[in-house]
């Protein structure tokens, strides 16, 4: 990656302001230290050679002291308004990237697969705020000040100009050999971390399977060997990240040290003043000391460069172009569908339709496509073959031509293991209806089940909270009612009844049939033979592994 990406500015409104104010921080920040050195070399040269009084020199001494404060000043502020603009910047790609996520088909979906997507937005792009915070604005004062000091050196003293002008290279010479060694090994490390990542996702995902088998304890070893690995990679990249340090570290001071041994016998023989030679002494360290602090910030920011070209691909894919709004969808029908996951066997799925007015069970074994084919119905998923049409009053239109954002208004989702944001349950409702009253949300809660009794605190119990009181049973049944909430024209459930008792659930089923009667299009996907059963005038589209 570029140490400035033009994408970055692209993407992120933020980024543009926040360069700007860097090249001035930085251009300030050249001009005081050239500043600071001229009055304290001429404060060292009147007290030391003309014996000149602390009175006498007490206005350069409160303009030295001035120096010092602007200076300090100035990193106070560039490090906050740095904090500020980085968490902003942050927070805009984040933004971005979950909204190409969302309207183009789930792009990367099946390449970066949900825990993928979810590391990739959180630890990917929190990763980041060493590049916004540290890295960028080190990167610019040292574009300004090395270059102005190093031109002042050249000015007092051409040899010295010179000395610096064949050592200043050395430092992002050696800096870009080991910032290239240490991308990779970040790149390294950011695989396996996605691997940890899926890895421990189908883990918890399937617990309660490998308990049952007794294979937990395989499954666990598995776990911390790909850890143990994990933390290898990350101790190399520390590694290679402490001896750059000291490399970079040398070199810059052998680099001040040639220079200082240099003026030293120069004014032995008298070829160079005391000002002179100390003006070029006292600027010196100002000329690698900020180049050096470039290389060990990068180092700082690896880890969220090495999210970069994940992120840059979802947000350079092509937009989905603007298609046809449509209403009144009285069918949907799909003809062979394939679907190809990198590292799995490929998921086809079989021709079928779905009726406005029907319950429709979609049944078959674990790893058939039922989900992956209500993924596909919600525009998630692209298949790589077939093709999904929906007919409707206003004609008959393939799901590719369709405006994804509004079909997605005309469904109501619940997924097979339901998750909630931190909220009261009144909040998690209004997430389907804003308007609702407390008495809708309650009559909602009771058709699937739940009384106000069932929750400690009313409609202020707290969800998505790691101490959260409610089972998981509840959780299916505050999804399912969420979900009827909406009133959309097509509800599409995910094992709505797992974990919920046979009352609730012939409770529930008597609720699918109403609403279907009333013109809802209900497609079920569920493993219970009590819910799909045909005695409930349920149509099957039974799916082949």
């Amino acid at each position: 990656m570029k140490p400035i990406d033009p994408r970055l500015l692209r993407y992120s409104r933020s980024s543009r302001g926040f360069i700007f104010l860097l090249a001035l921080v930085g251009a300030l920040n050249a001009v005081l230290v050239i500043a600071q050195a001229y009055v304290l070399v001429n404060l060292i040269c009147k007290f030391f050679q003309k014996h000149t009084s602390f009175h006498s020199a007490q206005s350069e001494v409160w303009l030295l002291l001035a120096i010092f404060g602007l200076r300090a000043l100035l990193s106070f502020f560039n490090d906050r308004w740095s904090a500020r603009a980085s968490s902003k910047m942050r927070n805009e790609l984040r933004s971005e990237v979950m909204r190409k996520v969302l309207s183009n088909d789930g792009i990367n979906s099946k390449t970066l697969g949900t825990s993928g997507l979810a590391v990739l937005v959180t630890k990917g792009i929190n990763d980041l705020d060493g590049y916004f915070a540290k890295f960028l604005p080190q990167l610019f004062i040292a574009t300004f000040v090395p270059l102005a000091v190093g031109t002042v050196i050249g000015i007092f003293d051409w040899k010295s100009g010179l000395i610096v002008l064949l050592t200043l290279p050395l430092i992002p010479f050696f800096g870009i050999l080991i910032g290239r060694y240490t991308a990779s090994a970040t790149e390294k490390k950011w695989k396996t971390l996605g691997v940890l990542s899926s890895y421990f996702l189908d883990l918890l995902s399937g617990l309660t399977t490998l308990k049952v088998y007794g294979r937990d304890k395989v499954q666990s070893k598995r776990l911390k060997e790909v850890g143990e690995q994990y933390r290898k990679e990350t101790m190399q990249v520390l590694r290679i990240s402490f001896l750059s340090s000291l490399a970079l570290e040398l070199v810059a001071t052998l680099s001040v040290a040639l220079l200082a041994v240099t003026i030293g016998l120069r004014l032995v023989n008298g070829s160079i003043t005391l000002s002179t030679g100390l003006i070029i002494l006292v600027l010196a360290p100002e000329v690698y000391w900020p180049i050096r602090q470039v290389s060990s910030y990068f180092h700082a920011a690896s880890d969220g460069l090495a999210a970069f070209n994940q992120l840059f691909q979802i947000l350079e894919a092509p937009e989905r172009a603007a298609g046809v709004h449509i209403h009144g969808v009285t069918r949907v029908s799909w003809s062979r569908l394939l679907v190809a996951y990198p590292g799995r066997r490929d998921i086809v799925i079989p021709e079928g339709a779905i009726e406005a007015g029907s319950v429709h069970a979609l049944v078959g074994p674990s790893g058939a496509g039922k989900s992956t084919l209500a993924g596909i119905l919600m525009g998630f998923v692209k298949p790589n073959q077939g093709s999904v049409l929906i007919h409707s009053e206003s004609g008959t239109h393939d799901l590719a031509d369709v405006d994804i954002a509004e079909w997605r208004k005309q469904i109501s989702w619940q997924p097979q293991e339901p998750k909630f944001p931190i909220g009261t349950l009144r909040e998690i409702l209004h997430h389907a209806q804003p308007s609702a009253t407390d008495s809708e949300l309650l009559a909602a809660l009771a058709q699937v089940e739940l009384y106000l009794a069932d929750f400690p605190d009313g409609l202020e119990t707290k969800l998505g909270t790691v101490s959260q009181k409610l089972s998981l049973g509840q959780m299916r049944k505050i999804a399912l009612a969420r979900a009827v909430l909406k009133d959309a024209p097509i509800l599409i459930l995910d094992e709505p009844t797992a974990s919920i008792d046979d009352a609730s659930e012939i409770k529930i089923a008597q609720l699918l049939d109403t609403l279907a009667a009333a013109g809802t299009l209900v497609l079920l996907i569920t493993h219970r033979e009590a819910l799909a059963s045909g005695a409930l005038g349920y149509t099957h589209l039974g799916m082949q592994p």
